[in-house]
């Protein structure tokens, strides 16, 4: 999903807009590759996080895993960006009220710059453009910490799940904006988390009711080929769909089988993603490579990128973690089954 990313911004930075990439192309536009991958990596969150929470011994062991699994990398990447990159390419000047400004807002996930769009030549000015999505998955991850806390049931975060997706709705057929005041630059903007919401959701109710979820790679294929319609004919309907189809397609794929062992010698997925966008702008900036050339070197690169973020920072704050069996533990409010869908076959 990581590279999907890369793909996909390939397209915007180089060609000023991702109407050819053929994922946009498919639904007429409604979706792309970039957002798709984005929307999975919330999925797929959802679904960690929640076993992340269910396996920590306390709420604090579980917050401990989450800040170390965000941060370091994170403040590496926008420090890297704002203290080398900034004033290498374009001359920028801190003082020391800046510099304090620049470290004391990212430490809250804000991933703000002296300089945010240095690369006025480029289709896309911004320095990276891909760090909006960060602080919206940090706060998921204390969504996860207050329901715990609350001790709330699964049927209750279901009901959360339906409110926010109707609410999605509403607001996209009437062209409602929420400002978000002071807490939206806090938190992030309304209307952005009705669609980041139930992504997240989507992936904390499949584990939630993993033993209850029936296994179908029909009903997986029908899910992927309604939201494709949705698409093309009503892109507020795929909205509403996609958490729902895109979540049990992505889910019954990862049970199903293990094509490859991605992770065996780190995870650089992270770093791929906080350094791409930077690089993709530079190689836009300073050279005249055609298009495959660029999209080849932009995600060669950032997996270096991705590599050396994993062995000289991630890793270091990184906790074994134990593998996702076929037998999965069930919530203390949830009815054992001999039938566990997902949990069939190991991932």
């Amino acid at each position: 999903m990581a590279l999907l990313v890369v793909w996909s911004h390939s397209f915007a930075l180089y060609l000023g807009t991702e109407a050819a990439e053929p994922i946009s192309l498919l639904t007429s536009g409604a979706l792309n590759a970039g957002n798709i991958a984005v929307d999975i990596f919330f999925i797929v969150s959802g679904f960690l996080i929640q076993r992340s929470f269910e396996r920590s011994r306390t709420p604090w062991s579980y917050l401990k895993k989450r800040v170390a699994r965000i941060y370091p990398a994170f403040i590496v990447a926008t420090s890297l960006c704002a203290f080398v990159l900034l004033p290498l390419y374009a001359g920028t000047r801190y003082t020391i009220g800046s510099v304090a400004k620049t470290l004391g807002l990212n430490l809250l996930l804000q991933g703000w710059f002296v300089n945010p769009e240095p690369f006025a030549r480029n289709h896309g000015h911004a320095l990276n453009g891909a760090l909006w999505s960060i602080p919206f998955e940090f706060w998921c991850y204390l969504g996860v910490l207050a329901i715990g806390l609350l001790r709330l049931k699964r049927v209750y975060v279901l009901a959360t799940f339906i409110a926010i997706l109707g609410f999605q709705a509403y607001t996209n057929i009437t062209g409602r904006v929420f400002g978000g005041g002071l807490l939206g630059k806090i938190v992030g903007f309304p209307n952005t988390w009705f669609r980041m919401a139930p992504l997240f959701m989507a992936g904390m109710l499949v584990c939630l009711y993993r033993e209850k979820v029936p296994r179908s790679g029909w009903l997986a294929l029908f899910g992927l080929t309604f939201l494709v319609v949705c698409a093309r004919f009503s892109p507020i309907a795929a909205d509403v769909v996609l958490p729902l189809t895109v979540s049990y397609a992505v889910f019954y794929w990862a049970f199903s089988r293990q094509l490859l062992q991605a992770a065996k010698y780190g995870d650089y997925s992270y770093g791929t993603y906080l350094y791409a966008f930077p690089i993709q702008q530079l190689l836009l900036a300073l050279t005249t490579l055609r298009f495959p050339v660029f999209v080849i070197a932009s995600i060669v690169l950032s997996l270096l990128a991705g590599a050396a973020s994993w062995f000289a920072v991630e890793r270091w704050f990184h906790q074994t973690r134990e593998p996702i069996t076929p037998t999965l533990p069930t919530p203390s409010n949830c009815t054992e089954s001999k039938s566990s869908a997902l949990g069939s076959r190991a991932p």
